[in-house]
């Protein structure tokens, strides 16, 4: 993959994103940190769960309703501010160009919540977990795509 000179990457899972800068040219990619951040999401049952709901069927029969996984809720929000964060940039004009690297789901919620405007300018996807690899890693790897 050949990168202009001011693409931003980024490269991100469901908690964690870095976003990359390239300082170089197309033939040699010099990928520096712009934004980064990461929180923490423990798993559904740490995050306080109640028994599933109850409602009647009919009056002597009852059915359940599934829990809440909390923990995938709060992936998909990770990546739909994600998303609000690079439409903010974008209408600061921050970049012309963006590639994304991310692994399948979290890429599928960032498709369907980038704002139109910021679509415009996504020149390439990387369907890949590079989260927490380093930056000579994704360098590399991006540079065989």
């Amino acid at each position: 993959m050949k990168l202009k000179n001011g693409t931003w990457v980024l490269v991100c899972d469901s908690g964690k994103f870095l976003l990359l800068e390239n300082n170089g040219d197309e033939d040699i990619m010099d990928l520096r940190v712009v934004a980064h951040d990461e929180f923490v999401n423990p798993a559904t049952s740490d995050q306080g769960t109640d028994r599933p709901g109850r409602f009647a069927i009919s009056p002597d029969r009852r059915g359940t309703t599934q829990e809440t996984d909390w923990h995938q809720l709060e992936e998909t929000r990770f990546a739909q501010d994600l998303a609000e964060k690079l439409g903010r940039w974008e209408n600061d004009k921050r970049f012309n160009d963006l590639v994304i690297v991310s692994d399948s789901r979290t890429l599928g919620v960032l498709r369907s919540a980038l704002p139109d405007q910021v679509k415009k300018h996504v020149r390439g996807e990387v369907q890949k977990d590079y989260a927490h690899r380093t930056i000579e890693f994704i360098e590399t790897a991006l540079a065989k795509e």
